[in-house]
Formats: C-alpha cells, structure tokens, sequence
C-alpha cells in the first residue's frame, strides 16, 4: 500500500469536473478580452471540467507529497511521517505534527474548488490534508521479507527490501580474506560462524539470533569495512552511526527501520545505564521508539547489532557472556590502501551480488548462532569486565600466589592479610570504592571451590609468640584456576604462574 490507489484521485478529479462544467453552463460563452478576470476564471474551470488538476500551474502534486508523507496514528496522535532516505541516520524517519507540517509547507499556494465550485486558494500543506487521494495508514511496521512479502494490511511497511539483486558469477574473494583472515584469524570455524550471522539476517530477517558482533582492531584495519560491505546490500536498513546516543539515546525514530546497525568506536564498557539497553537491543522482541514531541510506541525488534572499536574495553561482557561475540582484526593489512580498492573494485564489478547469492544459500544449519565463538578476545573483554575482586583475584591466579608479597602457594592464608591486600592492591589500581571485610570473604566463597574458613594457631616467626587468627584453607591453586575457567566459561592461559600476568589484560 506504498501509494494511493488510483480510483480516489479520478473520483477527486471527476467530482471538481461535474462543478466546473456546472460553473460553465452558468457563465455562458467564454469572456472576452476586455474581461480579463473573468476569462481566467472561465479557462480555470475548462480546464477542470476537462479533467485537468490545478497542480500543474503552481507545482502542487499529490504523488510528489505522498512519495514523501503520509497520515499514521502513533499512540493517542495522528501524525505526518516523513521519509527521508538520503538523510543522515537519525533524520531518515521523522514524525510531524500537524501544525509543524503547515509551517513547513505554508508558504506556498494552490487555487481548488470548493464543493459550491467557487475558487479558493489554500496552502500546500493544506491541499495535500484535505485531499481524498492523500497517503494514510492505520499504523506503521517494519516487516523485512527476502522475498517481499506484504505485512499487516493497511500498515505502512518500513522494509525496502535488498538495494541488489542476487546473482551468482561475480567474485569477492578478496573480501573474503579479510573475513576469515584478518577478522577470524584463519579460523574456518569462526569465520562460518560470522558468515552465518550476516546470513540469517539476509534470509531470516524477522528472526533475530539473540548473538551481537564485536570487531576490535587499530586504526585502518578495516573493521569498520566489515559492516559497510553487508550494509551496502541492505542500504535502507543499515545505519552507521558514532556516537553511543544513537544507540541508547530516548529520540531513535531511525531504529524502527533498522535492520543492521554498526556502532563505530562505541565504547559501553563500564556504563551501567547502557548495559541493560544495550542487551535488550541484542535479545528483546520489541524496543521502544520514540520521536522529539510524538508519543512513544513499542514496535518489533529485528536489530542486529554489530560494534567496532580500537578501544582495550567495549562490551560490558559477564563472565558466562552469551551475547557478544568478539573478534580482534588482524593488522596485517592497516592503512594498506591497496589492498582495500582492489576489494571495493571486485565488489563493485559483481562481488556484491555474488555475496547477496551466497548469503541467501548459506545453509543456517552448519552453525548455532546463539553460541558465540569462545575467542581470546571474548575472554579479554570477561576479564576487564571483572569487579575489583574478581580482578584482584585473578591478578593473585595468575602470580600463582595468594598474597602479593609471596611467591608461593600455602595450604592457609590469614583472612585479615588477604583482605589487606586486596585493599592495597585496588588503591594503587585507583579504584576508590573497595567492600567491607565481610562482603569480600562473601565474595571470594564464589570464587574458591570448597573455601573453608577457621582459626588457626600461627606461630610467629621466631616462635616466640603464638596467636589464633580466621584463615582460609585454600583449595590446590590448579583447582583454584580450573574453578575460575569454569566460572567463565573459557580457559585462560596461565603459564607456570611465574609469567601469569602477562595473559591477563593490564
């Protein structure tokens, strides 16, 4: 239902053409010369008794604004949507009032006939509301079919479908490498899974994999490639945006239609407030829209969302992270511009076509898209997502040490020198906020297998005196690693624990 039916403008036409040729028979014989007023008048209505629209003279036309506007109900409004899809990504969709649509069109005039066939002059905005022929629906969607498959009847349908036809025979080769070698690393397995998600968002868009794409890589390294190159198959759907306010922010009308969305340089880490929007993005059904002045409505979400930073942390990612898989590009072909117009000419000459053909036939069944691949990189992004304790502790794991000023790993530990040392160690790390003894004993039972706590006669050093201190009983420190890996659902590289820290992030 993209345009108005053809019967409601002959019906405006033929009802302005019985008044005009009404108004003829009464005026009699055209007006001569000498009656210049009342010649154009008697030329207006032969004009419209012969079917003509008044359009042509001052430029008014009912297709142009309907190419443009329609009429939707958005909450308790009705208001004019206003396509723009050569705007940036924030402006494409806008909702007008109605007093704001007669501002913006205000200034220029149109002669019509009124039902008594007498002229009168009203503005574009005006015209175009009175009109029968105007474009209105009973509510706006956005339901993407690869096959073009309508939505609800009588909704105004935000998918353009794909901006290529499919068609097998052309190369991008060169593209390919970049996937599988600099972003995937080499690994087929990774790379069939990358491939996967960006084809079952081409084949199964309304089927949202509940799994977002992290590329973190230098400068020139070509992760932002990577979404630029999938966008240009979905042009209307694909918005590259740089700011996190475009992304989390109350005004993103835009999002409604968006179907690929590519976050440059965002970074979320550490953004409590962004966390939970930023996951809901991810998995939710539905997301919230909303326009400055508008009522917010609650619309589908088909959002696939896919990051790309040069920052150490991005993602907020959990220690059992499910959500986000994260890549780090490969620098191997940074600012290597060549490299780069060489796959944008392959791409240009029938590679993106071919890309479409392919993503269209990627049979979905050879990965499970919800389970992210188990990257070094994912694994960075757990670690600098622990909290002080959780990141002190993993500090002492990998010393292979629980106090910092051992090197070795006792059956017992008092529990006041350990707590001391967390707190030392997050003071110079300059994290102000430290917990109280008791939470941090609450803490660190999570993350110790079978953490005993009792006193314990210790002996000073000279044997001089003795005293009865809380300890804990640690478990072996391979228990203690193997527990974490578990925790996390990774495999950290722990050395001989001589070198540890230099597989944690710092």
């Amino acid at each position: 239902m993209g345009k108005t039916s053809k019967n409601d403008r002959e019906l405006d036409r033929e009802a302005a053409a019985r008044v005009a040729t009404d108004c003829l028979n009464q005026m009699g014989p055209r007006p001569g010369d000498d009656e210049p007023e009342r010649q154009a008048e008697w030329d207006s209505y032969a004009r419209a008794a012969m079917g003509e629209t008044d359009s042509e003279p001052d430029g008014f036309d009912i297709d142009d604004f309907n190419a443009e506007f329609a009429v939707v109900p958005i909450g308790s409004q009705a208001v004019i949507l206003w396509e723009k899809p050569d705007a940036p990504p924030e402006e494409r969709l806008q909702f007008l009032k109605s007093h704001s649509f007669q501002l913006l069109h205000g200034n220029r005039y149109t002669e019509v006939r009124a039902a008594d066939g007498k002229t009168k002059w009203k503005t574009f905005a005006e015209a175009w509301l009175d009109s029968r022929a105007r474009r209105q629906f009973d509510g706006i969607e956005f339901h993407p079919d690869p096959d073009g498959a309508p939505g609800r009847s009588g909704h105004f349908n935000l998918w353009r479908g794909f901006s290529i036809e499919p068609k097998a025979g052309g190369s991008y080769a060169i593209f390919r490498d970049h996937l599988l070698t600099n972003v995937c690393d080499g690994d087929e397995r990774n790379f069939d899974w990358l491939f996967g998600w960006f084809a079952q968002m081409m084949q199964r868009p309304r089927e949202k994999p509940g799994t977002a794409i992290v590329l973190r890589g230098g400068m020139g390294a070509g992760k932002t490639k990577v979404g630029e190159v999938f966008g240009s198959l979905i042009r209307a759907h694909y918005f590259h945006v740089d700011n996190p306010r475009y992304v989390v922010g109350q005004f993103n009308a835009f999002m409604a239609a968006c179907l690929l969305l590519q976050a440059d340089e965002a970074v979320f880490a550490g953004d409590k407030a962004a966390e939970g929007h930023l996951r809901g993005l991810v998995t939710s059904e539905k997301q919230m829209i909303e326009s400055k002045g508008v009522d917010p409505i609650r619309v589908a979400n088909f959002v696939r969302l896919m990051m790309t930073s040069n920052e150490e942390w991005v993602i907020p990612a959990g220690k059992d992270e499910r959500r986000f898989a994260v890549f780090d590009v490969n620098p191997r072909c940074a600012q290597n511009t060549g490299y780069f117009a060489e796959m944008e000419a392959e791409l240009d000459a029938g590679g993106r076509e071919a890309l479409l053909h392919d993503l269209l036939n990627f049979d979905l069944a050879r990965v499970s898209l919800r389970e992210i691949p188990k990257t070094r990189a994912l694994l960075e992004q757990k670690m600098r997502s622990l909290d002080p304790v959780e990141q002190w502790w993993l500090d002492r794991l990998a010393d292979g040490a629980p106090l910092t000023r051992i090197d070795t790993w006792p059956e017992f530990v008092e529990c006041g020198q350990l707590y001391e040392d967390y707190r030392t160690q997050t003071e110079k790390m300059g994290i102000r906020f430290r917990v109280s003894s008791q939470s941090f004993g609450m803490r660190l039972a999570k993350l110790l297998p079978r953490l005993k706590r009792a006193k314990r006669t210790v002996t000073s050093e000279d044997g001089a005196s003795a005293r009865r201190p809380w300890v804990y009983f640690l478990p072996q420190l391979e228990d203690c690693r193997a527990y974490l890996d578990d925790l996390m659902k990774q495999a950290n590289d722990w050395g001989d624990g001589d070198d540890g820290n230099a597989n944690a992030p710092t």
